[in-house]
């Protein structure tokens, strides 16, 4: 059993590095080969009706605005105008590129009758309602009203755009609570602000390629656990995954409530003969990034994928996909590369996924027929026990405001 960097879910370690480096990964991969080994921790048995409870979901759903979160990749607005509109946790929400280059977070409505002010994804000069033409300038401020004179009792300084407090760092965009907590985690947002852990990772993707949202016929919690364990590669990924990947072999880091998992190639075993300080893991690992509640950056070669699960209901959730990709390699893909999926179908990221949702589709069915009292999450699927056991903390702090309402 290995586990290392294991950090208490409130308290940022300091002295040591949040994960190993990229040469202490390699020699852990190859320990855990030689051995026929991977990480443990502790197992972990989820009851079945905190997935099917619409009283949990809800204290959920309030948990979840009360606490910080990834909102989306810098690279989704790259340029002074560049905006995208996600519902973050049933909140509408849009990202905006200032022409200070600052990004600002908003409440997607329009202060005059809330019209929804920001569809999909654009660049304009300006942000104008659809609906009666309100304008507002790109740091939210409103600067135009059609027919201003028949709004005599009208504030103009006081009525622009509801901010979000937001923090861009390391490629990310992090949003502060969208509601008030009963008992603040100080520490919640430096968890999502220090980029230490993937900033060598995501930065240099810097050129976004393709969005996708599609609504999935799951629970969120069972979309996060399907990222979580190797423990499925072999069965699950017969004809895609296993031939380059091992069955049942990661490194399982935490840092605060976040993860990372390491999940090897094949092609790891030709660093054996080399000199370490020439290893590197680029083309040789997939890492994968639980940002605590619900995002995941995952790593291939050429590309980075930013996973957002959104929860709508107890039985279904939005998974946005942001396909990233670095300069050169957008370049290489022409100039319509905006419009191409890297995760098309028939491509293997884009099977791989097909065969993973379709496992979480069968997990969501089974939940409901009554067959397990519980969810058992294995010594080899820790991530997932990790992630469930933060979960459950953070609802704790929730209990009296749950038992108030």
């Amino acid at each position: 059993m290995i586990l290392t960097n294991v950090a208490s879910p409130t308290k940022p370690l300091v002295a040591d590095p949040l994960v190993a480096s990229d040469v202490e990964i390699v020699r852990r991969i190859l320990a855990h080969i030689d051995r026929g080994t991977t990480d443990e921790g502790a197992a972990w048995r989820e009851p079945v009706e905190n997935y099917l409870d619409a009283t949990r979901f809800a204290r959920e759903m309030r948990m979840l605005r009360a606490m910080p979160s990834v909102f989306v990749p810098s690279a989704a607005i790259g340029d002074p105008g560049d905006h995208v509109e996600r519902t973050a946790f049933g909140v509408p929400l849009f990202a905006v590129r200032g022409r200070d280059r600052s990004a600002r977070v908003f409440r997607n409505a329009c202060r005059h009758r809330g019209f929804t002010l920001v569809e999909g994804a654009g660049c304009a000069n300006a942000l104008v309602c659809r609906y009666h033409g309100w304008t507002y300038r790109l740091d939210g401020s409103l600067a135009h009203v059609p027919h201003r004179e028949a709004f005599p009792d009208l504030d103009v300084h006081a009525r622009g755009l509801v901010e979000v407090k937001s923090h861009e760092v390391d490629g990310l965009i992090v949003i502060d609570a969208l509601e008030p907590a009963p008992e603040p985690d100080d520490d919640a947002v430096g968890w999502l602000t220090d980029g230490t852990p993937w900033r060598d990772k995501l930065m240099p993707a810097q050129r976004l390629v393709y969005v996708d949202a599609t609504l999935r016929p799951m629970n969120w919690k069972v979309l996060v656990e399907q990222f979580l364990e190797g423990y499925h590669i072999r069965s699950t990924h017969k004809e895609t995954f296993f031939p380059l990947q091992y069955d049942d072999l990661n490194v399982v880091e935490r840092f605060g409530p976040n993860s990372r998992l390491t999940f090897p190639y094949r092609n790891i075993e030709r660093l054996r003969d080399r000199p370490e300080d020439t290893w590197t893991t680029d083309a040789r690992v997939t890492y994968l990034y639980q940002l605590f509640p619900n995002v995941m950056l995952a790593t291939f070669p050429d590309l980075l994928l930013m996973i957002v699960i959104d929860p709508v209901d107890i039985g279904h959730s939005m998974v946005t996909v942001y396909s990233m990709v670095r300069p050169e390699v957008a370049g290489r893909a022409g100039s319509d590369a905006r419009q191409r999926d890297p995760v098309a179908a028939g491509a293997l990221i884009a099977r791989g996924t097909a065969e993973d949702n379709e496992m979480s589709e069968g997990v969501q069915r089974g939940l409901n027929s009554g067959a397990n009292a519980f969810v058992e999450f294995g010594r080899h699927e820790s991530a997932a026990g990790h992630f469930h056991a933060v979960l459950d903390d953070r609802l704790a702090r929730f209990a009296p405001a749950a038992t108030a309402s």
